[in-house]
Protein backbone atom coordinates (compact mmCIF):
# COMPACT_ATOMS: atom_id res chain seq x y z
CA UNK A 1 0.00 0.00 0.00
CA UNK A 2 1.32 3.42 -0.91
CA UNK A 3 2.28 5.68 1.95
CA UNK A 4 -0.27 8.35 0.88
CA UNK A 5 -3.05 5.76 0.71
CA UNK A 6 -2.08 4.40 4.11
CA UNK A 7 -2.16 7.86 5.68
CA UNK A 8 -5.53 8.59 4.05
CA UNK A 9 -6.93 5.30 5.34
CA UNK A 10 -5.66 5.96 8.85
CA UNK A 11 -7.16 9.47 8.71
CA UNK A 12 -10.55 8.12 7.64
CA UNK A 13 -10.44 5.48 10.37
CA UNK A 14 -9.43 8.07 12.95
CA UNK A 15 -12.27 10.32 11.85
CA UNK A 16 -14.70 7.40 12.06
CA UNK A 17 -13.47 6.58 15.55
CA UNK A 18 -13.84 10.21 16.62
CA UNK A 19 -17.37 10.32 15.19
CA UNK A 20 -18.21 7.03 16.90
CA UNK A 21 -16.78 8.29 20.17
CA UNK A 22 -18.77 11.47 19.71
CA UNK A 23 -21.98 9.53 19.20
CA UNK A 24 -21.13 7.34 22.21
CA UNK A 25 -20.46 10.36 24.46
CA UNK A 26 -23.67 11.99 23.24
CA UNK A 27 -25.71 8.85 23.86
CA UNK A 28 -24.10 8.35 27.26
CA UNK A 29 -24.88 11.95 28.16
CA UNK A 30 -28.44 11.47 26.97
CA UNK A 31 -28.68 8.21 28.91
CA UNK A 32 -27.36 9.90 32.06
CA UNK A 33 -29.92 12.67 31.63
CA UNK A 34 -32.74 10.14 31.23
CA UNK A 35 -31.53 8.20 34.27
CA UNK A 36 -31.57 11.43 36.27
CA UNK A 37 -35.13 12.18 35.13
CA UNK A 38 -36.22 8.66 36.08
CA UNK A 39 -34.47 8.95 39.44
CA UNK A 40 -36.19 12.28 40.15
CA UNK A 41 -39.55 10.81 39.18
CA UNK A 42 -39.00 7.91 41.55
CA UNK A 43 -37.99 10.27 44.34
CA UNK A 44 -41.06 12.45 43.78
CA UNK A 45 -43.37 9.43 43.76
CA UNK A 46 -41.75 8.09 46.91
CA UNK A 47 -42.16 11.43 48.69
CA UNK A 48 -45.82 11.52 47.64
CA UNK A 49 -46.32 7.98 48.92
CA UNK A 50 -44.59 8.85 52.19
CA UNK A 51 -46.63 12.02 52.73
CA UNK A 52 -49.97 10.29 52.15
CA UNK A 53 -49.05 7.34 54.35
CA UNK A 54 -48.11 9.82 57.09
CA UNK A 55 -51.55 11.38 56.85
CA UNK A 56 -53.22 7.96 56.80
CA UNK A 57 -51.47 6.90 59.99
CA UNK A 58 -52.48 10.14 61.71
CA UNK A 59 -56.14 10.02 60.62
CA UNK A 60 -56.53 6.33 61.48
CA UNK A 61 -55.57 7.18 65.06
CA UNK A 62 -57.92 10.15 65.18
CA UNK A 63 -60.93 8.37 63.70
CA UNK A 64 -60.97 5.80 66.52
CA UNK A 65 -61.80 8.63 68.95
CA UNK A 66 -64.59 10.16 66.83
CA UNK A 67 -68.17 9.59 67.90
CA UNK A 68 -70.32 11.79 65.64
CA UNK A 69 -71.48 10.91 62.09
CA UNK A 70 -70.32 14.24 60.64
CA UNK A 71 -66.72 13.96 61.81
CA UNK A 72 -66.59 10.23 61.04
CA UNK A 73 -67.66 10.94 57.45
CA UNK A 74 -65.01 13.68 57.17
CA UNK A 75 -62.15 11.48 58.30
CA UNK A 76 -63.34 8.49 56.25
CA UNK A 77 -63.49 10.65 53.12
CA UNK A 78 -60.00 12.02 53.78
CA UNK A 79 -58.61 8.52 54.37
CA UNK A 80 -60.13 7.19 51.17
CA UNK A 81 -58.66 10.09 49.17
CA UNK A 82 -55.23 9.73 50.81
CA UNK A 83 -55.22 5.99 50.14
CA UNK A 84 -56.00 6.55 46.45
CA UNK A 85 -53.22 9.12 46.13
CA UNK A 86 -50.77 6.80 47.86
CA UNK A 87 -51.72 3.92 45.53
CA UNK A 88 -51.12 6.18 42.53
CA UNK A 89 -47.67 7.12 43.86
CA UNK A 90 -46.86 3.47 44.60
CA UNK A 91 -47.76 2.47 41.05
CA UNK A 92 -45.17 4.96 39.71
CA UNK A 93 -42.33 3.36 41.67
CA UNK A 94 -40.08 0.74 40.04
CA UNK A 95 -41.49 -2.08 42.15
CA UNK A 96 -45.01 -1.35 40.91
CA UNK A 97 -47.99 -2.86 42.66
CA UNK A 98 -47.02 -6.49 42.16
CA UNK A 99 -43.78 -6.65 44.14
CA UNK A 100 -45.27 -4.35 46.81
CA UNK A 101 -48.65 -6.09 46.88
CA UNK A 102 -48.77 -5.98 50.70
CA UNK A 103 -48.76 -2.18 50.79
CA UNK A 104 -51.11 -1.95 47.80
CA UNK A 105 -53.61 -4.27 49.44
CA UNK A 106 -53.35 -2.33 52.70
CA UNK A 107 -54.10 0.97 50.95
CA UNK A 108 -57.12 -0.52 49.22
CA UNK A 109 -58.50 -1.80 52.52
CA UNK A 110 -57.90 1.44 54.43
CA UNK A 111 -60.24 3.45 52.21
CA UNK A 112 -62.94 0.82 51.90
CA UNK A 113 -62.99 -0.20 55.56
CA UNK A 114 -63.17 3.34 56.97
CA UNK A 115 -66.00 4.19 54.58
CA UNK A 116 -67.79 1.08 55.80
CA UNK A 117 -67.42 2.11 59.46
CA UNK A 118 -68.57 5.63 58.59
CA UNK A 119 -71.67 4.22 56.87
CA UNK A 120 -72.58 2.31 60.06
CA UNK A 121 -72.18 5.43 62.23
CA UNK A 122 -74.22 7.59 59.84
CA UNK A 123 -76.89 4.89 59.98
CA UNK A 124 -77.21 5.41 63.74
CA UNK A 125 -74.74 2.86 65.13
CA UNK A 126 -71.78 3.59 67.38
CA UNK A 127 -68.23 2.45 66.68
CA UNK A 128 -68.04 -1.04 68.16
CA UNK A 129 -65.14 -2.38 70.21
CA UNK A 130 -64.27 -4.71 67.34
CA UNK A 131 -64.26 -1.90 64.77
CA UNK A 132 -62.09 0.21 67.04
CA UNK A 133 -59.60 -2.65 67.42
CA UNK A 134 -59.53 -3.01 63.65
CA UNK A 135 -58.90 0.74 63.20
CA UNK A 136 -56.04 0.50 65.71
CA UNK A 137 -54.63 -2.44 63.79
CA UNK A 138 -54.78 -0.50 60.54
CA UNK A 139 -53.02 2.41 62.28
CA UNK A 140 -50.33 0.07 63.62
CA UNK A 141 -49.95 -1.39 60.15
CA UNK A 142 -49.47 2.07 58.67
CA UNK A 143 -46.72 2.68 61.21
CA UNK A 144 -44.96 -0.57 60.31
CA UNK A 145 -44.81 0.33 56.61
CA UNK A 146 -43.61 3.80 57.52
CA UNK A 147 -40.78 2.63 59.74
CA UNK A 148 -39.75 -0.07 57.28
CA UNK A 149 -39.41 2.36 54.39
CA UNK A 150 -37.85 5.19 56.43
CA UNK A 151 -35.12 2.86 57.71
CA UNK A 152 -34.28 1.65 54.20
CA UNK A 153 -31.47 3.27 52.23
CA UNK A 154 -33.35 3.42 48.94
CA UNK A 155 -31.38 3.74 45.68
CA UNK A 156 -33.78 5.02 43.03
CA UNK A 157 -31.42 3.97 40.21
CA UNK A 158 -31.54 0.30 41.18
CA UNK A 159 -34.99 -1.23 40.91
CA UNK A 160 -33.87 -4.66 42.12
CA UNK A 161 -32.21 -3.19 45.22
CA UNK A 162 -35.24 -1.00 45.96
CA UNK A 163 -37.69 -3.88 45.70
CA UNK A 164 -35.54 -6.28 47.70
CA UNK A 165 -34.99 -3.86 50.56
CA UNK A 166 -38.63 -2.85 50.95
CA UNK A 167 -39.95 -6.38 50.70
CA UNK A 168 -37.33 -7.56 53.18
CA UNK A 169 -38.31 -4.89 55.67
CA UNK A 170 -41.99 -5.69 55.33
CA UNK A 171 -41.45 -9.41 55.83
CA UNK A 172 -39.40 -8.78 58.95
CA UNK A 173 -41.93 -6.46 60.60
CA UNK A 174 -45.27 -7.86 59.46
CA UNK A 175 -47.27 -9.90 61.97
CA UNK A 176 -49.82 -11.55 59.70
CA UNK A 177 -51.57 -13.52 62.45
CA UNK A 178 -52.37 -10.53 64.67
CA UNK A 179 -53.45 -8.34 61.76
CA UNK A 180 -55.59 -11.06 60.20
CA UNK A 181 -57.50 -11.74 63.41
CA UNK A 182 -57.95 -8.03 64.16
CA UNK A 183 -59.38 -7.26 60.73
CA UNK A 184 -61.88 -10.09 60.86
CA UNK A 185 -63.44 -10.73 57.48
CA UNK A 186 -61.05 -8.43 55.65
CA UNK A 187 -58.54 -10.53 53.72
CA UNK A 188 -55.44 -8.63 54.68
CA UNK A 189 -51.79 -8.74 55.09
CA UNK A 190 -50.93 -5.26 56.29
CA UNK A 191 -47.86 -3.14 56.90
CA UNK A 192 -47.02 0.31 58.36
CA UNK A 193 -45.97 3.89 57.54
CA UNK A 194 -44.75 7.31 59.07
CA UNK A 195 -46.53 10.24 60.71
CA UNK A 196 -46.40 13.85 59.66
CA UNK A 197 -45.73 16.14 62.62
CA UNK A 198 -46.08 19.92 62.78
CA UNK A 199 -45.51 22.36 65.59
CA UNK A 200 -48.50 23.69 67.46
CA UNK A 201 -52.17 23.17 66.70
CA UNK A 202 -53.50 25.40 63.96
CA UNK A 203 -50.17 27.25 63.62
CA UNK A 204 -49.81 26.39 59.96
CA UNK A 205 -53.41 26.83 58.83
CA UNK A 206 -53.87 28.65 55.53
CA UNK A 207 -54.21 32.40 55.94
CA UNK A 208 -56.65 32.86 53.09
CA UNK A 209 -58.48 36.00 54.10
CA UNK A 210 -57.65 39.69 54.22
CA UNK A 211 -55.61 40.58 57.32
CA UNK A 212 -58.09 42.09 59.76
CA UNK A 213 -55.52 44.03 61.78
CA UNK A 214 -54.04 45.91 58.83
CA UNK A 215 -56.93 46.31 56.38
CA UNK A 216 -58.13 49.69 57.66
CA UNK A 217 -55.10 50.70 59.75
CA UNK A 218 -53.06 53.88 59.46
CA UNK A 219 -50.16 53.84 56.99
CA UNK A 220 -46.64 54.16 58.38
CA UNK A 221 -43.71 55.81 56.60
CA UNK A 222 -40.41 54.09 55.88
CA UNK A 223 -38.69 56.00 58.71
CA UNK A 224 -41.45 55.09 61.18
CA UNK A 225 -41.22 51.45 60.12
CA UNK A 226 -37.43 51.51 60.53
CA UNK A 227 -37.77 52.68 64.14
CA UNK A 228 -40.18 49.80 64.81
CA UNK A 229 -37.71 47.37 63.21
CA UNK A 230 -34.89 48.68 65.41
CA UNK A 231 -37.05 48.19 68.49
CA UNK A 232 -38.03 44.68 67.39
CA UNK A 233 -34.49 43.55 66.50
CA UNK A 234 -32.40 45.57 68.99
CA UNK A 235 -30.19 46.36 65.99
CA UNK A 236 -29.41 50.01 65.22
CA UNK A 237 -27.61 49.33 61.96
CA UNK A 238 -30.26 47.94 59.65
CA UNK A 239 -30.91 49.04 56.08
CA UNK A 240 -34.14 49.38 54.15
CA UNK A 241 -34.11 46.75 51.39
CA UNK A 242 -37.42 47.51 49.70
CA UNK A 243 -41.10 46.65 49.87
CA UNK A 244 -42.35 43.10 50.32
CA UNK A 245 -45.78 42.88 48.78
CA UNK A 246 -48.35 40.23 49.61
CA UNK A 247 -51.41 39.80 51.80
CA UNK A 248 -49.60 42.08 54.25
CA UNK A 249 -47.52 44.73 52.48
CA UNK A 250 -44.31 45.24 54.45
CA UNK A 251 -41.13 47.30 54.63
CA UNK A 252 -38.13 44.94 54.71
CA UNK A 253 -34.99 45.73 56.69
CA UNK A 254 -31.75 43.74 56.89
CA UNK A 255 -28.15 43.57 58.00
CA UNK A 256 -25.68 40.70 58.11
CA UNK A 257 -27.36 39.16 61.15
CA UNK A 258 -31.07 39.88 60.93
CA UNK A 259 -34.05 40.24 58.60
CA UNK A 260 -37.23 42.04 59.70
CA UNK A 261 -40.47 43.10 58.04
CA UNK A 262 -42.87 45.76 59.32
CA UNK A 263 -46.39 46.16 57.98
CA UNK A 264 -47.00 49.33 55.98
CA UNK A 265 -50.48 49.54 57.48
CA UNK A 266 -50.52 49.48 61.26
CA UNK A 267 -46.75 49.40 61.74
CA UNK A 268 -46.64 45.87 63.20
CA UNK A 269 -43.61 43.63 63.29
CA UNK A 270 -44.66 40.80 60.95
CA UNK A 271 -41.49 38.73 60.74
CA UNK A 272 -38.05 38.79 62.33
CA UNK A 273 -35.22 36.28 62.14
CA UNK A 274 -31.72 36.52 63.58
CA UNK A 275 -28.85 34.30 62.52
CA UNK A 276 -25.98 33.46 64.83
CA UNK A 277 -24.40 30.41 66.41
CA UNK A 278 -26.32 29.60 69.60
CA UNK A 279 -24.29 28.38 72.56
CA UNK A 280 -25.03 25.71 75.14
CA UNK A 281 -28.50 25.34 76.63
CA UNK A 282 -28.36 27.36 79.87
CA UNK A 283 -31.86 28.73 80.46
CA UNK A 284 -34.97 27.12 81.90
CA UNK A 285 -38.21 27.17 79.92
CA UNK A 286 -39.73 29.59 82.46
CA UNK A 287 -36.91 32.08 81.88
CA UNK A 288 -37.29 31.89 78.10
CA UNK A 289 -41.08 32.18 78.46
CA UNK A 290 -40.75 35.34 80.57
CA UNK A 291 -38.43 36.88 77.96
CA UNK A 292 -40.94 36.08 75.21
CA UNK A 293 -43.87 37.52 77.20
CA UNK A 294 -41.98 40.75 77.91
CA UNK A 295 -41.08 41.06 74.23
CA UNK A 296 -44.73 40.66 73.18
CA UNK A 297 -45.82 43.29 75.68
CA UNK A 298 -43.10 45.72 74.54
CA UNK A 299 -44.22 45.27 70.92
CA UNK A 300 -47.87 45.97 71.76
CA UNK A 301 -49.25 42.42 71.73
CA UNK A 302 -51.30 42.04 74.91
CA UNK A 303 -53.37 39.23 76.47
CA UNK A 304 -51.25 36.50 74.90
CA UNK A 305 -50.83 33.11 76.61
CA UNK A 306 -48.34 30.36 75.79
CA UNK A 307 -49.75 27.12 74.40
CA UNK A 308 -47.13 24.76 72.97
CA UNK A 309 -43.40 24.99 72.40
CA UNK A 310 -40.62 23.08 70.70
CA UNK A 311 -36.84 23.49 70.87
CA UNK A 312 -34.67 22.90 67.82
CA UNK A 313 -31.15 24.05 66.86
CA UNK A 314 -30.82 26.13 70.01
CA UNK A 315 -34.08 28.03 69.53
CA UNK A 316 -37.14 27.49 71.73
CA UNK A 317 -40.15 28.42 69.57
CA UNK A 318 -43.19 29.21 71.72
CA UNK A 319 -46.70 29.46 70.26
CA UNK A 320 -48.79 32.20 71.84
CA UNK A 321 -52.56 32.52 71.41
CA UNK A 322 -54.77 35.48 72.23
CA UNK A 323 -56.89 35.08 75.36
CA UNK A 324 -60.32 36.71 74.99
CA UNK A 325 -61.84 36.49 78.45
CA UNK A 326 -61.86 32.73 79.04
CA UNK A 327 -61.62 31.80 75.35
CA UNK A 328 -58.23 30.74 73.96
CA UNK A 329 -58.16 32.02 70.38
CA UNK A 330 -55.96 29.55 68.50
CA UNK A 331 -56.80 31.52 65.39
CA UNK A 332 -54.79 34.51 66.69
CA UNK A 333 -51.29 33.04 66.90
CA UNK A 334 -47.83 34.53 67.29
CA UNK A 335 -44.62 32.48 67.30
CA UNK A 336 -41.67 33.73 69.34
CA UNK A 337 -38.27 32.03 69.15
CA UNK A 338 -35.92 32.44 72.12
CA UNK A 339 -32.25 31.40 72.21
CA UNK A 340 -31.46 28.78 74.85
CA UNK A 341 -28.09 30.30 75.76
CA UNK A 342 -28.93 33.90 76.70
CA UNK A 343 -32.67 34.36 76.08
CA UNK A 344 -32.31 36.60 73.04
CA UNK A 345 -35.41 36.90 70.84
CA UNK A 346 -34.38 35.22 67.59
CA UNK A 347 -37.66 34.73 65.73
CA UNK A 348 -41.02 36.47 65.40
CA UNK A 349 -43.93 35.36 63.20
CA UNK A 350 -47.15 37.33 63.71
CA UNK A 351 -48.97 36.92 60.37
CA UNK A 352 -51.57 34.56 61.90
CA UNK A 353 -52.43 37.07 64.60
CA UNK A 354 -52.52 40.04 62.22
CA UNK A 355 -54.73 38.13 59.79
CA UNK A 356 -57.32 36.87 62.28
CA UNK A 357 -57.35 39.08 65.35
CA UNK A 358 -60.39 41.30 65.82
CA UNK A 359 -62.81 42.39 68.52
CA UNK A 360 -65.31 39.58 68.89
CA UNK A 361 -68.72 39.61 70.53
CA UNK A 362 -69.09 36.01 71.64
CA UNK A 363 -72.59 34.70 72.17
CA UNK A 364 -73.41 33.01 75.44
CA UNK A 365 -72.79 29.29 75.32
CA UNK A 366 -76.08 27.41 75.61
CA UNK A 367 -74.59 23.94 76.01
CA UNK A 368 -72.88 22.75 79.18
CA UNK A 369 -69.42 21.21 79.66
CA UNK A 370 -71.14 18.02 80.85
CA UNK A 371 -73.19 17.80 77.63
CA UNK A 372 -70.03 18.27 75.57
CA UNK A 373 -68.13 15.73 77.67
CA UNK A 374 -70.83 13.17 76.94
CA UNK A 375 -69.83 13.31 73.26
CA UNK A 376 -66.22 12.34 74.02
CA UNK A 377 -65.23 8.80 73.12
CA UNK A 378 -65.63 6.43 76.06
CA UNK A 379 -62.05 5.29 75.48
CA UNK A 380 -60.72 8.71 76.55
CA UNK A 381 -60.34 10.11 80.06
CA UNK A 382 -60.91 13.87 80.38
CA UNK A 383 -58.28 15.69 82.45
CA UNK A 384 -58.98 19.35 81.71
CA UNK A 385 -61.74 21.40 80.06
CA UNK A 386 -61.31 24.85 78.47
CA UNK A 387 -63.03 27.11 75.93
CA UNK A 388 -61.22 27.63 72.62
CA UNK A 389 -61.73 29.32 69.27
CA UNK A 390 -60.30 27.23 66.43
CA UNK A 391 -60.09 27.80 62.66
CA UNK A 392 -62.16 25.78 60.23
CA UNK A 393 -60.88 24.36 56.95
CA UNK A 394 -63.03 26.87 55.08
CA UNK A 395 -61.27 29.87 56.64
CA UNK A 396 -63.85 30.55 59.35
CA UNK A 397 -63.68 29.96 63.09
CA UNK A 398 -65.74 28.06 65.62
CA UNK A 399 -65.97 28.20 69.41
CA UNK A 400 -65.45 24.87 71.12
CA UNK A 401 -65.01 23.07 74.37
CA UNK A 402 -61.38 21.97 74.48
CA UNK A 403 -60.89 18.66 76.28
CA UNK A 404 -57.39 17.56 77.23
CA UNK A 405 -57.65 13.77 77.46
CA UNK A 406 -55.62 10.63 78.04
CA UNK A 407 -56.10 7.49 75.99
CA UNK A 408 -55.80 3.96 77.33
CA UNK A 409 -52.03 3.98 76.70
CA UNK A 410 -51.47 7.24 78.57
CA UNK A 411 -51.16 9.26 75.37
CA UNK A 412 -52.34 12.87 75.17
CA UNK A 413 -55.37 13.59 72.96
CA UNK A 414 -57.07 16.97 72.47
CA UNK A 415 -60.72 16.92 71.41
CA UNK A 416 -62.65 20.02 70.32
CA UNK A 417 -66.45 19.87 70.65
CA UNK A 418 -68.55 22.58 68.99
CA UNK A 419 -70.04 24.60 71.86
CA UNK A 420 -73.21 25.31 69.86
CA UNK A 421 -74.20 21.98 68.29
CA UNK A 422 -71.86 19.53 70.10
CA UNK A 423 -70.27 18.25 66.88
CA UNK A 424 -66.70 16.95 67.12
CA UNK A 425 -64.71 19.60 65.24
CA UNK A 426 -61.12 18.45 65.76
CA UNK A 427 -59.07 15.64 67.27
CA UNK A 428 -55.39 16.35 67.90
CA UNK A 429 -52.67 13.97 69.09
CA UNK A 430 -49.95 15.47 71.29
CA UNK A 431 -46.44 14.05 71.29
CA UNK A 432 -44.41 15.20 74.28
CA UNK A 433 -40.66 15.01 73.78
CA UNK A 434 -37.57 16.36 75.52
CA UNK A 435 -37.70 19.31 73.12
CA UNK A 436 -41.33 20.21 73.81
CA UNK A 437 -44.71 19.27 72.40
CA UNK A 438 -45.51 18.24 68.85
CA UNK A 439 -49.04 18.06 67.53
CA UNK A 440 -50.37 15.91 64.71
Amino acid sequence: MKKRTFIRTVSFLSAAVIVAVGFYVKEMSKSKKYRQIIQNNYAGAFDELSSNLNDISMNLTKISYVSTPKQMATYASELYSQAQLAKGALYKLPAGDSELSTIYKFLSQVGNYTLSVSKDVIGGSSVTDKQREELHSLSAAAKTITDAIEETDINYNNTEYWTKEIEGKLKNTLNEQNLGSALGELESTLSDYPTLIYDGPYSDHILNKKPLMTENAKEFSEDEARNIAIKATKEEKIKYEGMQNGKIDCYRFENDNVTATVSKKGGYIVYMRKSRTVGDHKLTYDKMLNNAKKYLSDMGFDNMIDTYYFTDSGICVINFAYLDGQTICYTDLIKIGVSVDNGEIMLVESAGYLTNHTSRAFESIETSPDEAAAVISRWLTIEKTSIALIPTSGGGEVRCYEFACKNEDGGDIMVYINAKNLDVEQVQILLKTDGGTLVK
